[in-house]
């Protein structure tokens, strides 16, 4: 099965999006990792090794996710006429949603739950250790949250946003100083992420710099996809060496080498239904950065007496409402104006004109 997209009508973003499982994909490992953090947030991470199976399983979920965002958002870059556009529609897509979600958190859950009074939360929000941490408030005790919890993060999964974010200006470089189809690009940079991996191979916080590794991959299969065989024997293959190393240190060594492949190959099996998946809506994004808060907030309403399949449950109803609210709210709205032309942008600002300069230089970016 070689991946072809003619004319552009098969492309995940295109005309033929929902000819692919891009968006299963995505909404299946969001899932796994609400259920994994549901798992950790319960227990503290106290005592979770790191080849503990729940962990590994919303790795594989966190890996596949930055697989699929390489692929598409190199797509992204080469349907795109300029890298202020690229900048645009990534904004457009990333921020919105990400500003309200922690407007929600910090504005509506915040004053709910902190253990501070009133002007002493916000005091403390707007403080230099609270401004710190944001946006992540690894520590939420600063401003008072989740103290009673075994773990006192509002929002420990929002470091790979910034990762990301970077890995999209990566993308912009290596098109923009046209290195993006010269083969020893990718794989260069590649090798660097890899030689920093095992230099901190032993660090599991540090370790984490393997993530950007799926993300090159990804935008690496992208590039290629014309010359990439994929076909079940080799797919079978890669599951097995996944199976073999499960119980051994290698496991993440692996994974790195199966996954991005068996991601691609995934997104573009000819299962019938699964292709449509897409169509109420990408969700994916929105019960990434809402799940975490959502069920700090049920351990600690709850004293953390909910066993994992209710606060795995609980917290997944809470957070796809979320979502659902957020891309119909927020996400779909902010990416309607990822094409709008200088008129377009008169009307929606509902001004009569814009200043001669502002027009031409909107008019030269679209």
């Amino acid at each position: 099965m070689t991946i072809q997209y003619p004319e552009g009508r098969d492309a995940p973003g295109g005309a033929g999006r929902f000819s692919n499982n891009f968006d299963f994909l995505r909404f299946a490992a969001a899932a796994l990792i609400v259920f994994a953090h549901a798992y950790a947030l319960r227990l503290g991470y106290v005592g979770i090794e790191n080849n503990d199976p729940i962990m590994l399983v919303a790795q594989a979920g966190l890996a596949a996710l930055l697989v699929t965002s390489g692929y598409l958002i190199t797509m992204s870059w080469e349907s795109t006429a300029s890298a202020l556009r690229f900048a645009w529609k990534r904004l457009l897509r990333v921020i919105p949603a990400l500003v309200v979600a922690i407007l929600i958190t910090l504005f509506v859950v915040g004053p709910l739950l902190t253990s501070l009074p009133p002007e002493e939360y916000f005091a403390a929000l707007l403080s230099p250790a609270a401004l710190f941490t944001a946006p992540y408030f690894e520590d939420g005790s600063v401003i008072g949250l989740f103290q009673g919890n075994p773990w006192s993060y509002v929002n420990g999964s929002l470091w790979t946003i910034p990762v990301e974010v970077f890995m999209y200006g990566v993308v912009a470089l290596l098109g923009t100083a046209g290195l993006l189809h010269r083969w020893g690009a990718i794989p260069a940079l590649a090798a660097v992420n890899a030689l920093a991996w095992m230099y901190w191979f032993d660090d599991p916080r540090m370790a984490k710099v393997r993530f950007t590794l799926y993300f090159l991959i990804g935008a690496y299969l992208y590039i290629h996809r014309e010359r990439i065989a994929y076909r079940p024997v080799i797919a079978g293959a890669l599951l097995l060496v996944l199976g073999a190393s499960a119980l051994t240190p290698y496991l993440t060594v692996a994974g790195v080498i199966a996954i991005p492949y068996l991601t691609i190959y995934a997104a573009h099996l000819p299962i019938p239904y699964l292709g449509a998946f897409g169509r109420a809506g990408d969700f994916s994004y929105g019960i990434y950065i809402y799940h975490y808060p959502v069920q700090q907030a049920l351990i600690q309403i709850t004293a953390n007496a909910l066993l994992l399949p209710a606060l795995f449950g609980l917290s997944f109803a809470v957070t796809f409402a979320l979502a659902f609210l957020s891309w119909h709210i927020v996400e779909k709205r902010a990416l309607a104006a990822k094409n709008l032309g200088a008129e377009d942008l008169r009307q929606r600002l509902r001004r009569p004109f814009l200043p001669e300069s502002l027009t031409a230089w909107w008019i030269a970016w679209k």
